[in-house]
């Protein structure tokens, strides 16, 4: 039997992520339309995704948990502005990597990660440090209880990583694998 009141603070909790994701992602898909860069979000993750190494369409999805189908839209506009191009796997002709062409890298280094205008920082630091870090532990703590919770933990350890040596400009040669 479920207990009730436990109940209530789960989906209170879940409806409360999903109001911070919708605001955060809102406030990024308005800011990209400010700044007249003409992709999404998700589209710029991609392409900062593939800034530092190569993948194929489904290992994407993995990384995005999210599935293929919703994927290739994305991929498929980034290809037609020349942003992305489909490469070849010599040792697997099945294998299609994707990796970001120079146009896709100059309009990454047109898209400032400024905590000055994101929403989320400023909520986050109105919190203060102490509980800020308090709240990341517990999600993280959330993160990892979940299937595969130290594989997403890992892959956002790889994310934050490559966010953080991004600091100066993005240069990545095309070929690179």
């Amino acid at each position: 039997m479920t207990d009730q009141p436990f109940y209530a603070v789960t989906i209170e909790i879940r409806i409360l992520m999903s109001m911070v994701t919708h605001v955060a992602i809102r406030h990024l898909e308005d800011r990209l339309r400010t700044m007249n860069i003409g992709i999404s979000g998700l589209q710029v993750g991609v392409l900062r995704t593939l800034s530092h190494n190569n993948f194929t369409l489904s290992e994407l999805s993995k990384k995005f948990m999210l599935d293929p189908s919703t994927l290739v839209p994305v991929v498929d506009a980034l290809e037609r502005k020349g942003y992305v191009m489909r490469g070849k796997d010599v040792n697997d002709r099945r294998r299609i990597p994707l990796s970001v062409t120079e146009e896709g890298l100059a309009i990454l280094n047109n898209i400032p990660f400024s905590p000055e205008n994101d929403m989320l920082h400023h909520s986050l630091e109105s919190m203060g440090e102490e509980k800020t870090h308090v709240f990341l532990n517990l999600l993280r703590e959330l993160v990892r209880s979940l299937p595969n919770g130290d594989e997403m933990l890992q892959e956002v350890s790889t994310r934050i990583h490559a966010y953080s040596c991004e600091q100066p400009p993005i240069s990545k040669s095309v070929t690179d694998s």
